[in-house]
């Protein structure tokens, strides 16, 4: 699955940027991050959701999800559409 593609469609987002594995999304209602697995996420994929006035890329955002497989993405975004429609 094309997670980046996925998200992009799913909630009409654009690229703001992406390095070394981490890519960010944004919205005018919401941002997100997906980091790549890597060691400090013990190789799993992290995606990080949060609200544009209040988003920090390192900081604490309001959803943090792990992932390894397809099937936990798909998790993923159901708490992610929780998330959203708050």
């Amino acid at each position: 699955m094309d997670y980046l593609k996925i998200l992009s469609s799913k909630y009409n987002m654009t690229e703001k940027w992406t390095r070394q594995g981490v890519t960010v999304l944004k919205s005018s209602d919401l941002y997100i991050q997906l980091i790549e697995p890597y060691h400090r996420t013990d190789f799993q994929y992290c995606l990080r959701a949060d609200f544009p006035e209040t988003f920090d890329r390192w900081g604490v955002a309001l959803l943090e999800e792990e992932f390894v497989n397809d099937g936990g993405f798909l998790q993923v975004l159901e708490a992610l559409d929780t998330f959203f429609k708050r």
